[in-house]
Formats: structure tokens, C-alpha cells, sequence
């Protein structure tokens, strides 16, 4: 599968040894050989801890992404990333 800056990517299949305990989805900020950096645009609050530790960004090997775009209902369920959040 290939990303694109810019694209909004789920990442999936968290291994108990990552930053965050639960899916998130992104915003794929640069891409390199095997993974992207990515800037987390919504979360599950239960990772709010982690998330903030990571400043909302991550490095994924592209194999763990796969394109998505949360649903109505997951919105509603996840924290958002404001632009406040990301200047802290």
C-alpha cells in the first residue's frame, strides 16, 4: 500500500512493547524507507497518558498503517487533537 503526505491512516495491531495501548488514527507528516512520521489527529482517551508523552507523534512501520478515516460514532467515542494540544 502506498501513502501520501497528508493521507489520514489508522494505526493498527499496537504490540504490548509500543507508545500507546490502543488504535489511533493520523496524519502522515514525512514518509521514510519502511515506516512514517505521523501527527495523531484522534485517540482513544484511555491512552491519553501515553499520547501526550509521545507530544501527538509517532513513528509507524508502514506495514502497521492502512488507510481509514474515523466513522461518526468513533469521533464521538475518541479525543480529537486540537492545535493547542500540539503547541504545548
Amino acid at each position: 500500500m502506498a501513502f501520501k503526505i497528508s493521507n489520514l491512516i489508522l494505526q493498527t495491531g499496537c504490540q504490548k512493547n509500543g507508545n500507546t495501548d490502543y488504535d489511533f488514527y493520523a496524519k502522515v507528516e514525512k514518509i521514510y524507507e519502511n515506516s512514517a512520521f505521523v501527527t495523531i489527529t484522534h485517540y482513544d482517551l484511555r491512552d491519553d497518558i501515553n499520547v501526550a508523552e509521545l507530544q501527538y507523534r509517532a513513528v509507524i512501520a508502514l506495514k502497521k498503517m492502512k488507510p481509514a478515516k474515523p466513522t461518526a460514532g468513533e469521533a464521538k467515542q475518541l479525543q480529537a487533537v486540537s492545535a493547542a494540544m500540539l503547541a504545548e
